[in-house]
């Protein structure tokens, strides 16, 4: 059964365990690279997990995050007498590849890529949720709801969205807003309403910034991927996603198009195509602090905010969440996919459903145990049992807000789904979109990546 008390005991025993673990990193080694942990290689055996035994897991959380993950498991190692066998890779796609092959998987993984997760439940590697007789169903399904759907495949639920982060963002400067008397737009209608008018008084609306080396386009992409769920809705993204729409569709043609609307107006963007194509995306948000402000709006995924309170990338000392920079999401364009949200995180699948795993699984699924890593800051949760007070700032509780709500239409980053072929077909589009490229063209040569 699946608890969802807020704050059980272990609770505050496990919120110091962080400031321990913190403590402990900072008079040790201090790399925060994201390698890996545990060589995947190692081929000694795990400490003896005690009652429940122990639980092998992959994900790609090193440093401070695997302290954070190594304390939210902590309670879960109390109650049951298990312990956490932790590998912590940036190659985990090869690392959990190579070990499938070798008939040796890891219990639990936690991937961020929809593409490979659809990969191994088609090779028939992955148990479903329901296999678990410990884990409620119909209470797993009650908290994370709608987001559920990208991990269900004829009628079983293979995993959940344990960490996620929210695509559908558009950074302002409240004091450059008021400043200049512009109200934050509810529709997207008003958000070219409110672009019109910011060229009608001699400035630009908007920064756009697509550098990324081999990633190049890929803010372009996030940015399509709003206008196609919310024109279009969740069963059409899915379905491009799939491939079984095909990406040279119209309606995915009349999402780029509305990128063009803002990306290719004239005096719209901040230095033109040739700019963006040109600027870091970290430093996208940079001219909405200048003074006067070069631009007044920028799109970028919620871990914006880690950019924008970095001096090193020039941004001001001192900006102030809330105050100086925030957010509003990307504003509805059909009502009916109103709660759409596009995003990106780690999903909780299991490779075995004997009692350890299992037991594991249910825990990590729960508020309460989620409500550890949230509390430590870099946590953001789709499960809407998660309280907003646990949040560490106002930032996070409102994207949390939007994730977590009971109309959301979560779906993963899009272009994440489609698999790797495509997706760089996409980001080149994107760059060749910019630079003055035919669209059906491009469409085309993305829809031919997908064979």
């Amino acid at each position: 059964m699946l608890s969802t008390l807020k704050r059980p005991w272990w609770l505050l025993l496990s919120l110091a365990l962080i400031s321990t673990l913190a403590l402990a990193a900072a008079c040790g080694d201090d790399d925060d690279d994201g390698g890996e942990t545990t060589a995947p290689g190692d081929t000694s055996e795990p400490t003896d997990g005690g009652d429940i035994g122990s639980v092998d897991v992959i994900g790609l959380w090193g440093a401070e995050e695997e302290d954070n993950l190594r304390a939210l498991v902590a309670p879960w190692e109390s109650e049951t007498g298990g312990s956490l066998s932790y590998v912590g890779t940036r190659d985990d796609v090869e690392t959990v590849r190579t070990r499938v092959a070798g008939g040796d998987p890891p219990d639990v993984y936690f991937p961020a890529n929809l593409g490979f997760f659809r990969e191994l439940q088609a090779d028939g590697e992955l148990m479903p949720l329901s296999s678990c007789p410990n884990i409620d169903m119909a209470e797993l399904e009650s908290m994370y709801g709608a987001s559920l759907d990208d991990y269900t495949i004829d009628g079983e639920v293979y995993g959940f969205l344990f960490k996620s982060g929210m695509k559908g963002t558009i950074w302002y400067s409240p004091p450059a807003f008021a400043d200049a008397g512009y109200d934050v737009p509810e529709t997207y209608d008003d958000l070219i309403a409110l672009s019109d008018q910011i060229v009608a008084d001699g400035n630009t609306p908007w920064s756009i910034a697509e550098f990324a080396n081999g990633g190049t386009g890929f803010p372009g992409s996030d940015f399509i991927q709003q206008f196609l769920i919310r024109e279009f809705g969740p069963d059409v993204y899915d379905q491009v996603a799939s491939g079984e729409i095909p990406y040279s569709d119209d309606r995915v043609k009349a999402a780029w198009e509305k990128y063009g609307e803002i990306a290719l107006t004239d005096g719209y963007v901040i230095g033109g195509a040739t700019q963006a194509l040109a600027t870091t995306f970290s430093e996208g948000s940079l001219p909405l602090f200048a003074d006067p402000p070069g631009a007044y709006m920028h799109y970028l995924g919620a871990f914006n905010s880690g950019f924008i309170t970095d001096t090193a990338l020039g941004f001001p000392e001192g900006l102030v969440a809330g105050e100086d920079f925030d957010f509003f999401p990307f504003p509805a364009i059909d009502d009916e996919f109103a709660g759409a949200v596009t995003g990106d995180g780690n999903i909780a699948i299991m490779f075995n459903n004997d009692e350890t795993t299992c037991s594991f699984m249910e825990h990590v699924a729960t508020p309460a145990a989620q409500e550890i890593w949230v509390g430590a800051g870099g946590f953001l949760s789709v499960n809407n049992q998660v309280p907003l007070e646990a949040y560490p700032n106002d930032l996070d509780r409102r994207v949390a807000e939007v994730l977590g709500s009971s109309g959301a239409i979560f779906r993963f980053d899009l272009d994440d789904a489609m698999g790797s072929a495509p997706q760089a077909g996409v980001f080149a589009g994107v760059q060749d979109y910019l630079s003055g490229g035919d669209l059906d063209s491009i469409l085309s040569d993305i829809e031919a990546a997908f064979e």
